[in-house]
């Protein structure tokens, strides 16, 4: 390389026959401003980001398609046979891109496949391929008036519908424009500004992004890499192994201590049997404290009960005379059945 700085972006037009070896326009700097340029070949293009082409116009064929969406896949098996009744020459021999537009239709670029494969065996003789191709007339801008770019000899003429078209002499511009606006735009103005939607670079032609990687220079860490692996399987193993093992004397055990808390009943699942008595038990205590809530509203002293039971989910109160007038009435309202018998002349048995 001949220049010591490295830029941005750097784009190179791209025409003639790369067997030639010739020099090459360049033009270098940020996207969207005005570039550093110059000409040199191949070996001495300034070192830059990135790189992308621009593709001649005499060597662009720009076509809109009305296809309806389909996948990419689909629309390139269609693109060809759309196409064919465009072209001058067979449409095999053309390497064909593709992108929607915002009106909706198809932008398609065709170039020929063999003179595109030439310019990037060229370059990747120096180990620079480019990441994207544009075709030199998507760059023109938009606007009302007619727009000229002269290029060599010729121009690249933009009508203000649009259309661009690529004139092999520059002198026909005025015949062709006639009294319409006309503005003209410098190629070094244009070089570097975005715009372009189709990139010439697809399928076949895609920038390969994929690293190379030297497996032969990995194959120490591969193989300790594959040995490490094997001791973590075969410790992971053994941790398994020993999981269950425990947890197979820790079932052998909750069947055992089940057996020994509830004498006489068969064994199915200690964990679902033992989850269900203590279901059991969390009812039971409920009921017991909603009972003791309501002897306690009824405003019980603590002297007038002789004895207290919780039995069978019943409780058994044996009291005076006047507290159970009490408790019987708290019941009472509350809806609850219970039993009320003597027990001696000062005692009375109350249980529900």
């Amino acid at each position: 390389m001949n220049s010591v700085a490295s830029y941005p972006l750097l784009r190179v037009l791209i025409d003639s026959d790369p067997a030639l070896n010739p020099p090459l326009q360049w033009w270098a700097g940020q996207a969207g401003t005005v570039p550093v340029h110059g000409t040199a070949t191949l070996g001495m293009l300034p070192a830059a980001d990135r790189l992308e082409w621009l593709i001649h116009p005499a060597r662009v064929g720009l076509h809109a398609l009305s296809l309806p969406r389909q996948t990419p896949a689909k629309l390139r098996a269609l693109l060809p046979h759309a196409l064919e009744d465009e072209l001058l020459i067979p449409v095999e021999t053309l390497h064909l891109a593709m992108k929607h537009a915002a009106d909706g239709k198809l932008a398609a670029r065709s170039v020929d496949r063999a003179w595109l494969q030439s310019w990037l065996d060229y370059f990747g003789t120096v180990q620079r391929p480019p990441q994207a191709a544009w075709a030199l007339a998507d760059l023109l801008p938009h606007g009302p008036d007619w727009l000229a770019v002269e290029l060599n000899q010729g121009a690249l003429l933009r009508s203000a519908a649009g259309e661009a078209s690529w004139l092999d002499d520059a002198a026909l511009i005025p015949a062709i424009a006639a009294d319409a606006p006309l503005s003209h735009l410098e190629l070094n103005a244009l070089a570097l500004q975005a715009g372009a939607d189709v990139n010439l670079l697809q399928g076949e032609f895609a920038p390969r992004t994929s690293p190379r990687i030297n497996w032969w220079s990995w194959r120490r860490a591969g193989a300790l890499a594959g040995v490490s692996l094997a001791l973590w399987l075969a410790s992971d193993a053994v941790h398994w192994w020993q999981l269950r093992q425990s947890v197979n004397e820790l079932r052998r055990s909750m069947r055992q201590s089940y057996a020994a808390a509830f004498p006489g009943e068969p064994v199915v699942d200690p964990a679902l049997q033992l989850a269900s008595k203590l279901r059991q038990t969390g009812a039971k205590a409920s009921t017991l404290v909603a009972r003791l809530q309501q002897l306690d509203g009824a405003g019980v002293a603590a002297g007038a009960i002789s004895q207290i039971s919780y039995q069978n989910d019943r409780l058994t109160l044996e009291l005076t005379p006047a507290a159970a007038d009490a408790v019987t009435a708290r019941l009472n309202a509350a809806g609850e059945k219970f039993t009320r018998e003597p027990v001696s002349g000062d005692r009375v048995r109350l249980q529900w």
